[in-house]
């Protein structure tokens, strides 16, 4: 099994509302699955980046979301090999801006939520008895994606993720 690194950061100061149509809100990362290969998810670190100085403090949720359409991404950052660097995978990467988001419930309870301070970060391992396993789809409908819930963030304030996933 060969792994990979996502990675994506959200607008600035975004917001906590719900995502619909091609405004994405609230979404700031989807990483689908492919026709052929599933994959799990086995690490997420996520954090805030301010545009001058330290972040402002405050307390942040982000939730994982399980999408059953991917809608229509307009950019997917590409991923990167980590144990074969020269490797092509068989997932897309990571969707950053749709022209119709994924299909998903946006609302509580979510599939899986953090929440840390922003001038911090979080490092969420998923291995062993917590794997999260995303099965292949014929259509690549499927996948993970990523919200900010409860508060939006400060001017010049945003998240940044980078996901390990493993074909």
């Amino acid at each position: 099994m060969a792994r990979y690194l996502v990675t994506a950061e959200s607008a600035t100061a975004i917001n906590a509302t719900a995502p619909t149509g091609a405004t994405a809100n609230q979404l700031f990362a989807a990483i689908p699955v492919s026709a052929t290969y599933n994959y799990k998810l086995r690490r997420v670190t996520l954090g805030v980046r301010a545009g001058t100085g330290a972040p402002t403090s405050q307390q942040l949720t982000v939730a994982m979301v399980r999408f059953t359409a991917r809608g229509t991404a307009t950019t997917t950052n590409a991923p990167v090999g980590l144990d074969q660097p020269a490797a092509t995978a068989s997932f897309p990467g990571c969707d950053v801006a749709w022209s119709t988001v994924p299909t998903a419930t946006w609302t509580a309870p979510y599939f899986y939520e953090v929440s840390f301070n922003s001038q911090s970060g979080v490092d969420l391992p998923f291995e062993l008895l917590e794997e999260i396993l995303v099965p292949a789809t014929a259509s690549n409908a499927k996948g993970i994606a990523f919200i900010n819930v409860g508060n939006a963030l400060p001017t010049a304030h945003l998240l940044t993720l980078s996901g390990e996933v493993e074909e």
